[in-house]
């Protein structure tokens, strides 16, 4: 049997890696997260494609006198 890894990592090396490797659930749960902001941002841009130029046009006003305190 060959030594694949000749390097001897110290304690504290090695108890790092099993901290970095502890982390690998709270990744993989941030990425589903950002996956599921990603496809909630791609149907947005989609619904917003269908709008008519008057509709933006209201929604453009709206939010602008939401933005600036204004009565929508």
């Amino acid at each position: 049997m060959s030594d694949h890894n000749a390097y001897t990592r110290s304690p504290a090396e090695i108890a790092e890696l099993f901290e970095i490797a502890s982390g690998e659930t709270d990744a993989i749960r941030q990425l589903s997260g950002c996956v599921d902001q990603l496809h909630e941002v791609q149907a947005a841009k989609r619904a917003l494609t269908t709008l008519s130029a008057a509709e933006v046009r209201t929604a453009l006003e709206h939010r602008r006198q939401v933005n600036t305190g204004g009565t929508p």
